[in-house]
């Protein structure tokens, strides 16, 4: 069976036990293949925790990708800067 060209996949790690609790991180893993150059791109991101108490409570705490909001606030930022330059210079 080939491989997807293009995969989206949501992964939970070990069970890590702690204070009669387990806790799982979970992971969003995004692969992107290009079979025609041998390889391709994969992106892992934390997406939570999902936490299992030893009375049967499930709960998934989420986890703020803090990178992730500061590189695209970059990038907005960068290219309102660079459309203000090009209206400045054109005028």
């Amino acid at each position: 069976m080939p491989t997807p060209l293009f995969r989206i996949q949501t992964l939970s790690g070990p069970p890590i036990k702690l204070k009669g609790a387990e806790l799982r991180l979970r992971s969003r893993v995004i692969q992107l293949r290009f079979p025609f150059l041998g390889g391709g791109v994969i992106w892992n991101r934390p997406i939570g925790v999902s936490l299992h108490t030893m009375d049967g409570q499930d709960q998934i705490l989420p986890i703020r990708d803090v990178t992730r909001t500061a590189v695209l606030t970059m990038l907005v930022l960068s290219l309102a800067g660079t459309f203000l330059l090009m209206i400045f210079r054109w005028k």
